[in-house]
């Protein structure tokens, strides 16, 4: 890798920007590219990666060289016949010390030197240990959000990127860290994790956009986490040139038709299941009161599938009038008393679903979810049984 020094940071007539292309998964067409600084010696590609992580550097020569390759960028950005977004990166600690000691943020003067529209440009706020007061930054990015600029958040996940920051600057745009992405292919934590920040996104009206996608598997398992848009060596490294906005249409529609068929069957089989628990606890499962409830249980043994981990009763209240039935490493059910008397009212999807069940008198089948005790990923098939009581049972999906 090459070492940057001060003594010989970039010739301003060697740096370019180049471009990856960000696709979405909506669409199936290109929607934006980033930009990325490299230098050309010799013909030669150089990433200006180093040049900007390195701390031996003055953020005033890093800013020099970054404002250098925006303008390049927003330059050729509006010579183009496109009309996509451009995401730039901006380290928090340079706007906001830009902005508290002049009132200024050059980019916004870029958009109107060169007569863009603010909404095709989008902030990147990148991962760096930012120690200002994080409201403070908000008030700063308010501004690029006042103009028309969407607002992104790089590395979601590592380091800097806390949930701090995604509540108080409330992106439009969650980019999820690479590493998280890979780990989440062979780790059931990280597989948990990622799916979180599907659910952060959706609840705060924001889209994740998954980069580093560098393998078609890399790509389903980013479909499977939600997300909207997708970056990485899988369509194309940065290039100094923009591609035709449906270069990689035909490769995502035959992927997304394989991820439908996957999910599909998937799908199909747990309708299938939740199907035949109706049938089986319409007819199986009668229980009069809580003195009962066991006893139930222990019948229902033999019928229950072999998909089963856990299962038991509650009333519509919350309070669990049963004890578990857990199948043991051997197969076979054993009665825990312990969890008689919890109540399970302050799980956020209870009430709803006894809502459901009691109103259309039929079992239902939850999102899949990490169970609290195992960290198996899991599913909860639930069901009214009569008399105001409710079976549950945990299946291994």
């Amino acid at each position: 890798m090459y070492v940057y020094s001060k003594n010989n940071i970039p010739d301003m007539d060697r740096i370019v920007p180049f471009f990856q292309p960000i696709i979405s998964l909506q669409t199936q067409r290109i929607i934006a590219y980033e930009s990325l600084g490299r230098e050309i010696v010799q013909g030669r590609v150089r990433s200006l990666g180093p040049f900007f992580a390195d701390a031996n550097i003055t953020d005033d020569i890093h800013i020099k060289v970054d404002r250098h390759l925006r303008e390049l960028a927003f330059a050729k950005m509006m010579r183009s016949d496109g009309d996509f977004q451009l995401f730039i990166n901006l380290k928090p600690s340079w706007i906001y010390h830009m902005y508290n000691n002049t009132g200024d943020l050059p980019t916004l003067q870029l958009i109107d030197k060169y007569e863009i529209p603010p909404s095709r440009i989008v902030i990147e706020v990148v991962e760096e240990d930012f120690v200002g007061n994080l409201q403070d930054l908000r008030e700063v990015l308010e501004v690029y959000r006042a103009k028309g600029c969407m607002l992104a958040i790089d590395d979601v996940g590592s380091g800097f990127s806390n949930l701090d920051r995604i509540a108080i600057i409330q992106p439009k745009i969650l980019k999820i860290d690479l590493k998280i992405l890979k780990k989440s292919a062979k780790h059931e934590g990280y597989r948990a994790l990622l799916r979180s920040f599907s659910i952060i996104a959706a609840q705060m009206g924001a889209s994740l956009l998954v980069e580093g996608v560098e393998t078609k598997e890399d790509l389903q398992n980013a479909m499977l986490a939600g997300a909207r848009y997708a970056q990485g060596f899988l369509f194309a490294p940065a290039e100094p040139e923009f591609l035709p906005e449906d270069h990689f249409t035909e490769m995502l529609r035959e992927e997304m038709s394989l991820f439908h068929a996957q999910e599909l069957k998937k799908h199909s089989r747990l309708f299938e299941i939740e199907q035949a628990l109706n049938h089986l606890f319409s007819t199986e499962v009668i229980v009069q009161n809580a003195e009962e409830a066991d006893e139930a249980l222990e019948r229902f043994a033999k019928f229950a599938l072999d998909i089963a981990l856990r299962y038991y009763i509650c009333k519509e209240d919350g309070y669990q009038i049963s004890s578990n039935f857990n199948r043991n490493p051997e197969g076979d059910w054993e009665k825990d008393e312990k969890f008689r008397g919890s109540n399970w009212i302050w799980r956020p999807y209870f009430i709803p679903n006894i809502l459901t069940m009691k109103h259309y008198q039929i079992g239902i089948l939850s999102q899949p979810y990490s169970d609290i005790n195992t960290s198996s990923f899991i599913q909860t098939y639930s069901c009214p049984i009569g008399n105001g009581f409710y079976l549950f049972m945990d299946l291994a999906i």
